[in-house]
């Protein structure tokens, strides 16, 4: 047991007093008495979701999710390996993910650790200001996207993401000669249009 560090998709991750000889689907990360932090991650989460199993002969229990510092919930885990969801976090702009095992002694492994991006900006799915953006047609059609909104030219940057928060595509000044967005054969799901004016859900057909 010793720290281990690795990078995924831009993201540093810290494991203390761990190991990484285990499996669930593949190759995961044991921790004994320590955690599993993260480095920056921007977009926010919305929920989080991760699978959890007992290599050895310990007792099941709770392991503690933090976000920014904050106690958000629990992630149970016993000797058959069981994914589980924290929905809710909702937490904006730049977060740091900790996994803290604090049962003393015992040996948790951890898997396919994923999470949905969170702004706290009002989508067009809930607000009725007049200054509202939304976007059509949704589901969206023939790779094009387009935006309805007031003082559209004004916004510098578009960012693309999917629910799992990765960051599909980054487009500059995106509106200042039409208000659509060429989505160069996005797969069929769904994504978060975020601008420095909104954010939206949309989906691919």
């Amino acid at each position: 047991y010793a720290s281990q560090n690795w990078t995924s998709n831009n993201i540093t991750w810290t494991a203390t007093d761990a190991r990484t000889d285990q499996t669930i689907n593949g190759k995961a990360i044991t921790i004994r008495n320590g955690n599993l932090t993260s480095s920056t991650i921007s977009g926010g989460i919305g929920s989080l979701t991760v699978t959890t199993k007992l290599p050895f002969s310990d007792t099941s229990g709770n392991l503690t999710l933090q976000i920014n510092g904050n106690n958000v919930g629990t992630i149970p885990f016993g000797t058959s390996a069981a994914t589980t969801t924290v929905n809710n976090i909702n937490v904006a702009g730049n977060v740091v993910i900790k996994i803290i095992n604090s049962e003393t002694g015992k040996r948790i492994s951890i898997d396919d650790l994923s999470w949905t991006c969170y702004s706290a900006l009002g989508t067009a799915e809930t607000t009725k200001d007049k200054n509202a953006f939304s976007i059509y047609p949704n589901p969206v059609k023939n790779n094009e996207l387009s935006v309805k909104g007031e003082n559209l030219d004004r916004i510098s940057k578009a960012q693309i993401y999917d629910f799992s928060g990765k960051l599909i595509e980054t487009i500059e000044n995106p509106f200042k000669h039409s208000n659509k967005i060429n989505l160069k054969g996005l797969v069929k799901g769904n994504y978060i249009l975020k601008t420095d004016a909104f954010a939206a859900k949309f989906i691919v057909d």
